[in-house]
């Protein structure tokens, strides 16, 4: 379903009657509604904006936590290329991720 623009809405344009509605009248409550649309997508695009960023937050955990836990793996690897160094004859556990 298309959604109108503020612009649409100010730029309606509705045909005259005898006994029609004052013009006045339907343009000040066209304003109204312009005015609560755009607040109304001003405040739908914030809760899009705090998911996007609460989503972010949560991928920087999930990256710090894999970060942490590569140098956890690096650190035990330099441990055992150390002691290989030390003792070529060190069995070299078998490396599992």
């Amino acid at each position: 379903m298309p959604r109108l623009t503020a612009e649409e809405i100010h730029g309606k344009e509705f045909k005259r009657a005898k006994r029609g509605y004052d013009i006045d009248d339907v343009n000040e409550f066209l304003d109204e509604i312009i005015k609560d649309y755009l607040e109304f997508e001003q405040n739908e695009e914030s809760v899009h904006h705090q998911e996007f960023f609460l989503r972010m937050e949560e991928w920087m955990e999930q990256l710090l936590y894999e970060v942490q836990q590569l140098k956890e793996e690096n650190r035990l690897l330099r441990e055992q290329l150390s002691a290989l160094a030390i003792n070529p004859d060190y069995p070299a556990p078998p490396y599992y991720r």
